[in-house]
């Protein structure tokens, strides 16, 4: 089942799954975008996939934020494949999960040999377990196979992960 949100900056698809939901998010979260229609329509168990998110400004955070912590039906809340944009925000804004429980996000490294950027994606339960560190994990390049740098300050980036 597909849906959209009539903002022009968000759209969404909700997929309905053995068990549990998925809404699938993608574009900007702005002061135009109205989470009313789909709060409603979520129930049980929901993963937000959050990989197309691209922006959110101070008034979207601030929706958001409302958005989160106002989902009556939902028993259980994921956050799943969240982009750099919504690490940022975890980062930065207290309660920006409400109460949902982290999945995975995407972190950026960069090839020095190559000259190239990429995002992996990082299992919170797999990269980080309990009571371990916080060092980003190691990749090689899949082009010529040299070692991968992570592209940011583990300590800043990662900071949300201390957060629990």
């Amino acid at each position: 089942m597909a849906n959209a949100s009539d903002s022009m900056s968000l759209s969404w698809r909700i997929k309905e799954r053995a068990g549990f939901t998925t809404v699938e998010f993608a574009g900007e979260i702005d002061e135009n975008t109205d989470f009313l229609e789909l709060s409603g329509r979520l129930t049980g168990r929901v993963v937000f996939h959050l990989q197309q998110v691209r922006r959110i400004n101070s008034c979207g955070v601030r929706e958001w934020i409302n958005f989160v912590r106002d989902l009556p039906n939902v028993e259980e809340l994921t956050f799943s494949h969240c982009s750099a944009v919504i690490v940022a925000q975890l980062n930065m804004i207290f309660n920006f999960r409400g109460a949902a429980t982290l999945r995975s996000f995407y972190a950026p490294y960069i090839c020095d040999e190559c000259d190239i950027e990429v995002e992996k994606l990082l299992d919170i339960e797999t990269s980080f377990p309990p009571g371990g560190d916080t060092e980003p994990p190691e990749f090689n390049c899949e082009s010529c196979g040299e070692p991968l740098e992570f592209d940011d300050l583990p300590d800043h980036y990662l900071a949300f992960l201390s957060e629990g």
